[in-house]
């Protein structure tokens, strides 16, 4: 959990990629970053480059919002008091160093454990910049049921499934599943009980994958 809270409320190193390979930059911590965005106006429109918004970024002002009550929510649980006017970092760092990672944490009405409500709070800020490649699972997520998760594009409630494969933006190689509902994540090493999780019939899967890529080599 450090490492994430690390890279919310830090400057951190990035690593981006350039025609000449991957290049570290500092970039300033995803907080300072969302914030950033809210007045000056600029977010990615699923690249690298940077596009002219409005002078205040509405869709960065939701996220930060949701994000900023949800670490005082979080802090206010622990501490059990109404916190000062402290910016949001702060908050983060001090809650970060009270809680158990596997401490299990209520925000916006929703049970997370902590350190996977951390991992969730970054990448909400990292596919804000960067939209992911995602692909739905048309099935419910085992943890927690949910089928599909809302989210309002143009003022409207758009549905679409709660689990996803999450892809490498820059080769397409799947990083890891989730559900966007509870937070919850599987490595490529687990995606086989993912699977099994699901009621699939993976062995059978395989064989039908393995025929086809014998039939195109």
């Amino acid at each position: 959990m450090t490492v994430d809270v690390e890279v919310l409320i830090h400057d951190h190193k990035k690593a981006i990629s350039t025609i000449d390979g991957l290049e570290f930059h500092m970039v300033s911590g995803l907080l300072a970053q969302l914030r950033d965005a809210v007045f000056g106006g600029m977010e990615t429109t699923g690249g690298s480059a940077l596009g002219s918004k409005l002078p205040i970024s509405a869709a960065a002002l939701d996220l930060y919002t949701v994000i900023d009550r949800e670490i005082a929510e979080a802090w206010v649980a622990s501490f059990n008091r109404v916190p000062g006017t402290d910016r949001t970092e702060r908050l983060l760092a001090e809650w970060a160093i009270h809680i158990a990672g596997d401490a299990i944490v209520i925000a916006g009405g929703k049970e997370y454990m902590a350190e996977a409500l951390v991992v969730r709070w970054v990448r909400k800020v990292e596919d804000f910049f960067d939209p992911p490649r995602l692909s739905e699972i048309q099935a419910a997520c085992f943890v927690c049921d949910a089928r599909y998760v809302y989210s309002k594009v143009d003022g409207e409630d758009v549905r679409s499934a709660a689990l996803r494969f999450h892809r490498s933006r820059d080769t397409g190689e799947t990083l890891d599943a989730r559900c966007m509902a509870c937070g919850k994540a599987w490595l490529p090493h687990e995606f086989d009980f993912l699977g099994k999780s699901l009621g699939i019939d993976v062995e059978r899967k395989k064989a039908e994958h393995a025929e086809k890529e014998s039939q195109t080599g």
